[in-house]
Formats: structure tokens, C-alpha cells, sequence
């Protein structure tokens, strides 16, 4: 059992001045479930502060769970509070009630509603995520970003330079509704040189598995048709925010798309010209690096197209002023 002056010292360190009773919390239940909530900030945090509380992992990561449920949904009943905290988002907790009678379901029933929806938006993210984020998030992942597999579920991440921190806090609020686990300035190394960066992450979800299996095959990105296919000027602006430059001097848009084959060069190509009749140039640089190059006039047709959905700070990226 843990010690009184150890709840009282840990308490304090909390914050928790009036102490709430939580049920179902074995060894913890004089302790403000709320002030340790605002402790739990990326995968991992539930483990070091259940040992510096003393308080077993499995019964404190349960009372976070349900104690966040609760809060979204005061009058659920205890029985079903532990089955809803299989759903990963806040939001995603009020869509479900929102399509379900929670209240009037039986617990087994909502087992497998619950069971079902989680199978479901692996395959449909669009049930649970916005058009505006999926179009962050492929075109994201056409630039910089990555899908990461983390045990069952993956998350998304993406670093940018601190030199385009507005651009990386635009995106930081396009997503945070899918709830954000990491966003911190870094220094990394790249070869002989220090970069200071800033990452963003978002927690792991059933819904960015999709994305994993979009996008990789044996562990690489790839591009696909299927893929291709889902873009749009919106996401094509997210595209050109990564990976995009503007020749001033030339007024063209080049794609630095390094990372894919030639194959998939020609993939980019055909779609570009079937869906919007542009027909970049795939040219190579280094002996080791395909890239798309637009036309100055093709340029000109991309700008308009993507220009609407182009934060402010990245205008640079489609020849307008650096804000």
C-alpha cells in the first residue's frame, strides 16, 4: 500500500488542493485524476508517473481513460465509460454518441459497436477525419511527413525547419482536433551540420493505419495511383508547401520529389496532365535524384490552382513575398 507522506508529497506536487475520489483507481483514489491528466503529454509520460506516484500502471492509465470519458459525457454509466475510452479523441467519443443511443444500448452491444467503428475508420479515415485533414495529411506525406507504426495503431509526424515555424504551426492547428502527443524544437544532426527543427506528432490512431498502408510498401513511401487519385488543389498545396520552389528568375515551379523512382516520376507526370493538363519535365540531378519541373506557363496554372489553400507564410513557394 503506498505510503501516506508519499501520496501527501506526490499530491502537493500535483497541485491538487481538493483531492477528488475517483472509483476503480486500486491504490489511488486520494489523488486529483484531473492534475495528473495535465501530466500525461506524450506515450510513455502514464508509465513514469504511475512509478513516481506508486501507483500501478494498468489502474492508472484505466482511471485516465475513463476519467476523460466522463468529462465528455458526465451521465454514461461507469460500465460503459471504460468501453468508450477505446475510442483514441475526444471528438471521436461525441461523433460516436452522436450516431449511437449510448445510454439505451447495453454494455455488449456497445463492445461491438465500438469494436466495429475502430475496424472501420482503418479503412474509411474520412468517418472520423475532416476533408481538410486528410488533404494535409496526404499531401504532407507526399513532402516531409511519415507515417510511424507504433505497436497496433501509427501516427503521424512531421518536422519542418524553425525557419518556417509559422508554416509547421499552421499545420500544428489544421490537426489538432486528431490530438497532438509532440510538438518541440530539436537540434539533429544531418552529416557535419546541427539543424534546429521543431516536430510535430500526433498521438497513434486507427485511422492513420490507413495512411501507413497508402503509402509504404517494405518500409518505403511510394507513390501509387491509388494515391494520386485522392489529391486535390488543397492537398497539391501542402504538396508544393514541403516540396515545392519558385524560380523567381525562370518563374517555374519545381517539385523536389527526390525520395521516388523514375517509374513513379512518370506515374506524377500522367496524372498531372490527365487531371489538370500540365505536363511537367522529370528531370535528374546528383546522378541519383528525379525531380518535376513545371513550364512557366504550366506554372502559372498551377499557381492558380493551389494558390486559395497556401498559408500566408509559404506565398514564397508560388513566387509571391517571404512574409
Amino acid at each position: 500500500m503506498t505510503n501516506t507522506k508519499d501520496k501527501e508529497a506526490a499530491s502537493k506536487a500535483y497541485g491538487s488542493e481538493s483531492i477528488k475520489v475517483l472509483e476503480g483507481l486500486e491504490g489511488a483514489q486520494d489523488y486529483d485524476i484531473s492534475e495528473i491528466s495535465n501530466k500525461i503529454k506524450k506515450r510513455g509520460d502514464i508509465l513514469i508517473v504511475s512509478k513516481e506516484l506508486k501507483i500501478k500502471y494498468r489502474a492508472l492509465k484505466s482511471a485516465l481513460y475513463k476519467a476523460r470519458i466522463f468529462k465528455l459525457l458526465p451521465n454514461i454509466q461507469k460500465s460503459k465509460a471504460s468501453i468508450l475510452a477505446w475510442l483514441r479523441t475526444n471528438r471521436e467519443v461525441l461523433l460516436f454518441a452522436e450516431k449511437h443511443k449510448i445510454h439505451l444500448i447495453s454494455a455488449r452491444e456497445l463492445v461491438k459497436l465500438v469494436r466495429k467503428w475502430n475496424e472501420d475508420v482503418q479503412h474509411s479515415p474520412r468517418m472520423f477525419l475532416s476533408e481538410y485533414e486528410h488533404d494535409l495529411i496526404i499531401g504532407s506525406l507526399l513532402g516531409d511527413a511519415s507515417v510511424r507504426q507504433r505497436d497496433r495503431n501509427c501516427c503521424f509526424r512531421v518536422s519542418h525547419s524553425v525557419k518556417q515555424r509559422e508554416y509547421i504551426e499552421w499545420k500544428l492547428n489544421q490537426l489538432r482536433l486528431l490530438e497532438i502527443c509532440e510538438f518541440a524544437e530539436k537540434k539533429r544532426k544531418i552529416g557535419e551540420h546541427e539543424v534546429h527543427i521543431i516536430n510535430l506528432s500526433t498521438k497513434t490512431h486507427p485511422a492513420l493505419n490507413y495512411y501507413r498502408t497508402l503509402f509504404y510498401k517494405e518500409g518505403r513511401k511510394v507513390i501509387s495511383n491509388e494515391i494520386l487519385n485522392q489529391l486535390n488543389p488543397r492537398s497539391i498545396a501542402v504538396w508544393i508547401c514541403d516540396d515545392g520552389s519558385y524560380s523567381n528568375k525562370q518563374g517555374n515551379i519545381t517539385l523536389c520529389t527526390n525520395a521516388y523512382s523514375l517509374e513513379e516520376h512518370h506515374l506524377m507526370k500522367e496524372f498531372f496532365k490527365e487531371r489538370f493538363g500540365l505536363d511537367p519535365t522529370i528531370g535528374f540531378r546528383d546522378r541519383k535524384y528525379y525531380y518535376l519541373r513545371f513550364k512557366k506557363e504550366d506554372s502559372k496554372k498551377l499557381i492558380n490552382l493551389v494558390e486559395p489553400f497556401i498559408p500566408v507564410c509559404m506565398l514564397y513557394k508560388i513566387g509571391g513575398r517571404r512574409e
